[in-house]
Protein backbone atom coordinates (compact mmCIF):
# COMPACT_ATOMS: atom_id res chain seq x y z
CA UNK A 1 0.00 0.00 0.00
CA UNK A 2 2.62 2.35 0.62
CA UNK A 3 4.24 1.85 -3.12
CA UNK A 4 1.03 2.26 -4.27
CA UNK A 5 0.56 5.83 -2.96
CA UNK A 6 4.03 6.65 -3.07
CA UNK A 7 3.87 5.51 -7.37
CA UNK A 8 0.58 6.97 -7.05
CA UNK A 9 1.29 9.99 -6.11
CA UNK A 10 4.07 10.71 -7.95
CA UNK A 11 2.42 9.92 -11.41
CA UNK A 12 -0.29 12.20 -10.76
CA UNK A 13 1.77 14.96 -9.60
CA UNK A 14 4.05 14.86 -11.97
CA UNK A 15 1.97 13.91 -14.68
CA UNK A 16 -1.02 15.45 -13.69
CA UNK A 17 -3.79 13.75 -16.12
CA UNK A 18 -7.46 14.94 -16.13
CA UNK A 19 -9.32 11.75 -15.15
CA UNK A 20 -12.32 10.59 -14.00
CA UNK A 21 -13.73 8.69 -11.22
CA UNK A 22 -17.06 6.84 -11.00
CA UNK A 23 -19.39 7.10 -8.15
CA UNK A 24 -18.66 3.59 -5.82
CA UNK A 25 -22.45 2.76 -6.23
CA UNK A 26 -23.95 4.19 -9.65
CA UNK A 27 -21.13 3.71 -12.09
CA UNK A 28 -22.86 6.26 -14.44
CA UNK A 29 -22.11 9.42 -12.05
CA UNK A 30 -18.55 10.21 -10.56
CA UNK A 31 -15.87 13.21 -10.42
CA UNK A 32 -13.65 14.36 -13.67
CA UNK A 33 -10.55 15.50 -12.13
CA UNK A 34 -8.73 18.85 -13.94
CA UNK A 35 -5.06 19.11 -13.36
CA UNK A 36 -4.55 21.21 -10.47
CA UNK A 37 -7.10 18.28 -8.81
CA UNK A 38 -4.67 15.64 -9.90
CA UNK A 39 -1.96 17.50 -8.55
CA UNK A 40 -4.27 18.11 -5.02
CA UNK A 41 -4.69 14.18 -4.69
CA UNK A 42 -0.94 13.34 -5.84
CA UNK A 43 0.24 15.39 -3.45
CA UNK A 44 -2.13 13.25 -0.74
CA UNK A 45 -1.41 10.33 -1.11
CA UNK A 46 2.42 11.18 -0.86
CA UNK A 47 1.77 13.31 2.27
CA UNK A 48 -0.18 9.73 3.03
CA UNK A 49 2.77 7.62 1.80
CA UNK A 50 5.29 9.74 4.32
CA UNK A 51 3.22 9.47 7.29
CA UNK A 52 3.07 5.47 7.19
CA UNK A 53 6.31 5.41 6.49
CA UNK A 54 7.30 7.60 9.93
CA UNK A 55 4.89 4.53 11.46
CA UNK A 56 6.69 1.79 9.58
CA UNK A 57 10.15 3.27 10.93
CA UNK A 58 9.24 3.75 14.55
CA UNK A 59 7.08 0.55 15.14
CA UNK A 60 9.10 -2.03 12.86
CA UNK A 61 12.67 -0.93 11.82
CA UNK A 62 13.90 0.91 14.76
CA UNK A 63 15.23 -0.57 18.15
CA UNK A 64 14.31 -0.98 20.98
CA UNK A 65 10.37 -0.61 19.41
CA UNK A 66 8.76 2.10 22.15
CA UNK A 67 6.42 4.75 21.21
CA UNK A 68 7.56 8.00 19.75
CA UNK A 69 7.88 10.99 21.24
CA UNK A 70 5.95 13.97 21.27
CA UNK A 71 7.32 15.38 18.19
CA UNK A 72 7.14 12.49 16.24
CA UNK A 73 3.89 12.57 16.98
CA UNK A 74 2.97 15.69 16.34
CA UNK A 75 4.70 15.77 13.03
CA UNK A 76 2.73 12.36 12.18
CA UNK A 77 -0.57 14.10 12.87
CA UNK A 78 0.42 17.04 10.86
CA UNK A 79 1.07 14.83 7.73
CA UNK A 80 -2.12 12.71 8.35
CA UNK A 81 -4.03 16.10 8.70
CA UNK A 82 -2.52 17.47 5.82
CA UNK A 83 -3.27 14.58 3.75
CA UNK A 84 -6.86 14.86 4.56
CA UNK A 85 -6.97 18.47 3.98
CA UNK A 86 -5.33 17.35 0.32
CA UNK A 87 -7.34 15.08 -0.85
CA UNK A 88 -10.55 16.38 0.14
CA UNK A 89 -9.93 19.59 -2.18
CA UNK A 90 -9.02 17.65 -4.54
CA UNK A 91 -12.39 15.69 -4.34
CA UNK A 92 -14.08 19.44 -3.71
CA UNK A 93 -12.79 20.71 -6.78
CA UNK A 94 -13.49 18.10 -8.84
CA UNK A 95 -16.72 18.24 -10.23
CA UNK A 96 -19.41 15.82 -9.93
CA UNK A 97 -21.46 14.89 -13.50
CA UNK A 98 -22.23 12.11 -15.52
CA UNK A 99 -19.99 9.47 -16.97
CA UNK A 100 -19.09 9.91 -20.53
CA UNK A 101 -18.17 6.81 -21.48
CA UNK A 102 -21.08 5.09 -19.08
CA UNK A 103 -23.79 2.77 -21.18
CA UNK A 104 -27.13 1.46 -19.60
CA UNK A 105 -27.33 -1.90 -19.69
CA UNK A 106 -29.53 -3.49 -22.00
CA UNK A 107 -32.55 -4.45 -20.81
CA UNK A 108 -34.49 -7.38 -22.89
CA UNK A 109 -38.36 -7.88 -23.07
CA UNK A 110 -39.90 -11.17 -21.41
Amino acid sequence: MLMLCVLGGMFLLVRAPEFFMPAQWDPSIGRSFDPLASRLLGAGLLALAAAGAGYLHAMYYSMPRRLPGPAAQRRHFALLLAALVLIGAALARAEVGPNPEYRAPLRTGS
